[in-house]
């Protein structure tokens, strides 16, 4: 593999790799290129265009026909192309799993509402809402205490 930088301030500013195949490597290189290295942005899919979703553009990260989705505050889906276990352990303390296919993020919460039974709902303020399992609401419960 050859490496090769060019400088021209004049010129607008690209980055072009020619591999054989894509990889894992090649896809984080494509997201460190998008987010310009802002740990701030997640890769995300509009369709088949590949972009740039900022963190606090998202309300709630969720399972909807076995794929990933990222929802926000305008109500709009972008498919995120990685596991829900995986953007627990990688998104900020400001992203909270609330149950086993569903993360919201906390600054877009309205408020908690007990349901009939026992369980907990979360409304965020857009409108959604997505209920919350007893073991993610008593973590939850001691990190807002």
């Amino acid at each position: 593999m050859k490496f090769k930088l060019l400088i021209e301030p004049k010129k607008e500013e690209l980055v072009q790799a020619q591999v054989h195949q894509e990889n894992e490597f090649t896809n984080k290189l494509k997201l460190f290129v998008l987010t310009n290295g802002n740990s701030n942005q997640i890769a995300a899919y509009d369709d088949k265009d590949l972009i740039a979703l900022s963190l606090d553009q998202i309300v709630l990260i969720t399972i909807i026909d076995n794929k990933i989705w990222a929802i926000c505050s305008d109500n709009k889906k972008y498919q995120i192309r990685k596991r829900i276990y995986q953007l627990a352990g990688e998104l900020p303390n400001n992203f909270w799993r609330i149950n086993k296919s569903s993360i919201v993020n906390r600054y877009q919460i309205k408020r908690f509402k007990g349901t009939k039974s026992v369980g907990v709902n979360v409304i965020m303020k857009n409108g959604l809402t997505d209920y919350v399992s007893r073991r993610c609401f008593s973590k939850i419960r001691k990190e807002l205490d």
